[in-house]
């Protein structure tokens, strides 16, 4: 979550944490961003054996295939 142009983990708890009309408007203020660089594990499947590169070229894959 982003707040001041930085990564905010406090911002993305207080978000998390709310309900209701609150949780309304900081999803409107404080929008959540998910950024993977790489992935550990897919389809059941341990990867911390594969190369890096390969890792790391996955979440391109799999985002691209789930926004179809």
């Amino acid at each position: 979550m982003w707040a001041d142009e930085q990564l905010s983990f406090e911002a993305l708890q207080r978000r998390a944490a709310s309900s209701g009309r609150t949780a309304v408007r900081l999803a409107e203020e404080l929008p959540a961003h998910f950024i993977a660089f790489d992935v550990l594990q897919a389809d059941g499947q341990e990867l911390l054996g594969e190369p890096y590169g390969r890792r790391r070229e996955r979440p391109k894959r799999v985002c691209s295939a789930s926004l179809g």
